[in-house]
């Protein structure tokens, strides 16, 4: 379409041909470290989340990645599809995260075999790991695939519903909770990491998770 800008100071018209085009955000930044060991960051479980993070993963595979650490510092969650199809890339067959209503009514999300990355895994997370996040690190805590590195997580576990009323005006309720596999309610106590570190900059958290990993090899 096109877009007319007027300039004051010339009293001048400028005619400007736009063209909109579906940007699609980033959510998932990646980087090798130097060695077999990748970096993952990940800032929300979005829609596009999903196949970012394969073709991440994929990406440095061919690197030469053979230890990988998810950085989930700062990540507010996002969707429930989306974290549980990237767990079920990474976890072995099993409970992924469940949750539960007032009346004990239970809802279970499972991966399935067959896992794109099966090396040794560290997960970073920090007081703003939340929701999702919380979903992704409580699984690989549970199952025991990878180490949690951080500090004690948000602890947002609820499933909230809104519904919109008749005059366009909406109401939200809390229907469920979210429990990890092990039945470890996240709501209000969220993640405690397996190596409780200080908050410290990017670059020593790093330098700590490939010490504790090259100790565990």
């Amino acid at each position: 379409f096109e877009l007319i800008v007027y300039r004051e100071e010339t009293e001048e018209e400028l005619t400007l041909t736009i063209q909109c085009e579906e940007v699609e955000k980033t959510t998932v930044h990646i980087r090798m470290l130097g060695g077999t060991v990748g970096y993952m960051e990940i800032l929300e479980f979005d829609q596009v989340t999903v196949e970012q993070f394969r073709s991440g993963l994929s990406e440095l595979k061919e690197q030469g990645m053979e230890k990988l650490i998810v950085d989930l510092r700062g990540n507010p969650g996002g969707l429930l599809d989306s974290v549980c199809e990237i767990m079920d890339d990474l976890l072995p067959e099993g409970l992924i995260v469940y949750t539960e209503d007032k009346s004990g009514n239970r809802v279970e999300y499972n991966s399935e075999e067959g896992q794109l990355f099966d090396g040794e895994l560290a997960v970073l997370v920090d007081q703003d790991t939340a929701s999702a996040a919380e979903i992704f690190a409580g699984a690989v805590q549970d199952h025991e695939i990878g180490t949690i590195i951080g500090t004690q997580t948000y602890g947002k576990g609820l499933v909230q519903k809104t519904y919109t009323l008749s005059d366009g005006s909406g109401i939200k309720f809390t229907t469920e909770n979210y429990f990890t596999p092990l039945g470890n309610n996240i709501n209000g106590t969220g993640i405690t990491p397996d190596i409780v570190l200080e908050e410290e900059s990017e670059d020593e958290t790093e330098e700590q998770t490939e010490k504790i990993q090259a100790e565990e090899t």
